[in-house]
């Protein structure tokens, strides 16, 4: 639960007006982003021009919204500085959880004040003056823009584990070229940002730890929007005296277009994994008259439903065995594969 905190540390959310540039770090308010698994972590090694990206093999397993608002008299007092907070309100089957980015924006340059979300507190208070803010840079940025803030530092909370950290964020537009995603049938020109989070955490002036984070978004310059269409994050935490040693990845898609209605509920399915004793199948549409299939990995046929309609929440009554399954739903339009985990 910390690294995944930790990890909206340096959510950020631009978009690229012209052709390889990225023009604002807020993204559209109620933008909403779907968050996604993958057996095969996407290459991003490559960076440079015109470069060839193909991500495949997602599996939705819920969404994130955001909300762009002013702050409040407290938060203004407690983050100095800061004029917009980026409000991310997520959703993964019936849990809800909420983080507030704290951000100051002075004639286009933006820095991260602070971050608040369940069980976590960060303050980029150190030094004086806004001095300890995480400064990503002016924009627009155009390719190939690099910015490094040596001075990020201040004040963290996470649980009973309390301190001071201090680093480096080194934002750059690092990459242009054309972003595939044959899932849902999306190919377009995107510009690439890439940032980098190093710092080491304190326990009095004692270093008890160090957090890394390194994130790539992508955007599609001819989109008006302000929204990503894919985005990574991979945070690394490392604090011993707190028994934390975690390395995790998050994947999330923008607003991608799909081929066509029935597609798109195919693809917006999705499994509360690991399963308890039902197995709950959810979709933000409707399938109707579908079939729905259990198999385990050697193929056999665990349990079968036929002329089902799905929408929102369906609960499906089988007992499993602990060990992995796949669930299959169709109908004429088409149909769907995920993966089941029973612990």
């Amino acid at each position: 639960m910390k690294t995944k905190l930790l990890a909206s540390f340096l959510i950020i959310t631009v978009v690229g007006f012209s052709q390889h540039q990225v023009n604002s770090f807020y993204s559209t308010n109620g933008f909403v982003s779907t968050a996604v698994t993958s057996a095969t972590a996407p290459n991003q090694t490559a960076s440079g021009a015109n470069q060839i990206y193909t991500f495949s093999g997602f599996i939705p397993v819920g969404t994130s919204t955001y909300t762009n608002l002013a702050p409040t008299a407290t938060e203004a007092t407690t983050y100095p500085g800061t004029n917009t907070v980026i409000v991310t309100t997520s959703q993964q089957g019936t849990t809800t959880s909420e983080g507030r980015m704290f951000t100051k924006n002075t004639a286009g340059t933006v820095s991260i004040t602070g971050l608040t979300a369940t069980g976590l507190t960060i303050n980029c208070n150190g030094g004086s003056g806004g001095s300890g803010n995480a400064t990503l840079g002016a924009f627009p940025m155009v390719y190939p823009f690099t910015n490094t803030d040596n001075s990020v530092s201040g004040t963290y909370n996470a649980g009973t584990n309390s301190g001071t950290f201090s680093g480096t964020l080194t934002t750059t537009v690092d990459a242009y070229g054309v972003l595939n995603l044959p899932d849902y049938a999306y190919t377009a020109n995107v510009t690439r940002l890439k940032t980098v989070l190093a710092v080491t955490l304190y326990v009095s002036i004692f270093p008890v730890g160090t957090a890394s984070q390194t994130t790539y978004a992508y955007y599609d310059p001819s989109d008006s929007t302000n929204n990503f269409k894919f985005r990574s994050i991979n945070t690394i935490v490392v604090a011993s005296a707190a028994g934390i040693n975690e390395n995790n990845t998050t994947y999330e898609l923008g607003n991608i277009p799909l081929l066509s209605n029935a597609n798109a509920a195919f693809q917006s399915v999705w499994i509360k994994n690991p399963v308890q004793s039902s197995i709950e199948v959810n979709t933000s549409n409707s399938i109707e008259n579908a079939s729905v299939f259990v198999t385990d990995m050697l193929g056999k046929t665990i349990y079968q439903i036929e002329n089902q309609n799905i929408s929102g929440t369906f609960e499906i009554p089988v007992s499993l065995s602990k060990g992995i399954y796949l669930i299959t739903i169709g109908n004429e339009n088409g149909s769907v594969t995920r993966k089941i985990v029973k612990d």
